[in-house]
């Protein structure tokens, strides 16, 4: 991925962002340091991605969906530090990009978004090479005062407004169809899901089938 902008201009803008809604006051060079490390997290995942909107625009504040990514990564990394920088960028991406991915849930090292407006991503386990579409949510579910949250396998790709929802264990290779609702249920690997719990179907696939589906998000070999 070719970079259209270098770490500084990144920095000076996501400062200028920040200190619209919220007086910010930080260290530049360490801020600058843990920009430079979300860019590239950012560009590892779209690099190995064959999301079609990317190929050619590389990393740019720009580029919103790929902005989106970028801010979560800065916030999780800002975390690591203290929380109230953290909040204010997670809140940031909320305000410009409409996620809700809090800074301290665990997003995979491979992790792309096409359209990902209204997006929810909780604290799930997620396996690497995550792609979501709009509209997804992964959620909890309460049994007896207790929170349960999805597992999610690897290569997994969660199409538009799928839903995820507590005590289910998403295998590796699955595709989530859109509008599918998935509630406290497994679904095994090599798969692709459609419908609503207690309803779902799944249809098993081929290696060759699964292959063809994988290519669609990422290179060969990945993974």
């Amino acid at each position: 991925m070719v970079l259209h902008g270098k770490s500084e201009e990144t920095c000076d803008i996501v400062l200028r962002q920040l200190n619209c809604f919220w007086p910010t006051v930080v260290d530049r060079q360490q801020m600058l340091c843990a920009v430079s490390r979300a860019i590239e997290k950012t560009v590892a995942s779209y690099d190995a991605s064959n999301t079609m909107y990317y190929l050619q625009s590389g990393f740019s504040v720009l580029n919103t969906t790929v902005y989106a990514v970028f801010l979560y990564h800065l916030a999780h990394i800002i975390g690591a530090g203290g929380a109230e920088l953290a909040d204010k960028l997670y809140y940031l991406n909320k305000i410009i990009n409409c996620v809700e991915w809090y800074w301290n849930i665990e997003l995979p090292e491979h992790f792309v978004v096409e359209h990902p407006v209204g997006t929810v991503l909780g604290k799930a386990e997620y396996g690497d090479y995550l792609c979501v579409f709009q509209g997804v949510t992964v959620g909890a579910n309460f049994r007896e005062m207790q929170c349960i949250w999805p597992v999610i396998g690897d290569h997994v790709t969660l199409y538009a407004n799928s839903s995820v929802i507590g005590g289910c264990r998403i295998g590796s290779n699955v595709i989530v169809a859109a509008n599918a609702f998935i509630f406290n249920e497994d679904i095994p690997d090599n798969s692709v899901v459609f419908g609503s719990s207690p309803g779902l179907t799944v249809r098993r696939c081929t290696a060759d089938e699964n292959r063809k589906m994988m290519i669609r998000m990422w290179k060969p070999g990945r993974g």
